[in-house]
């Protein structure tokens, strides 16, 4: 094995994690460069200010997000066994399946709750 083989995979790490530093560093960077040229113009940096909901409504969000996830895990191995398919064909797919249906309950539960 020569020289060039033995660094490749040592350049693809390096910069694979150099590229995702990079990204968040010039993310945030241009973010406070925006807000100091709001702040320079005399304006208010008001528009950055992210809602987060309450602490209640995200662990309903990862609550359900796992339920659903545990309950299609459960229904893959149902449906595998009861099918008899090789390998793990229906529970990686069911999980997938009841994570987006409890995502889904999720968003209706919290939009009901915005209309009152």
């Amino acid at each position: 094995m020569g020289f060039f083989e033995a660094i490749i995979p040592v350049v693809a790490v390096g910069g694979f994690y150099g590229a995702i530093i990079t990204f968040i560093y010039m993310k945030y960077r241009s973010k406070h460069l925006q807000r100091m040229a709001l702040i320079d113009s005399g304006q208010s940096a008001e528009i950055f200010k992210e809602i987060t909901p309450g602490d209640k409504s995200i662990a309903l969000k990862y609550g359900m997000l796992s339920t659903g996830i545990g309950i299609g895990f459960i229904l893959g191995v149902l449906i595998e066994q009861g099918l008899r398919w090789p390998d793990a064909t229906a529970i990686i797919p069911m999980s997938f399946v009841g994570g987006g249906l409890g995502l889904i309950g999720y968003y209706l539960i919290m939009s009901r709750k915005e209309d009152y």
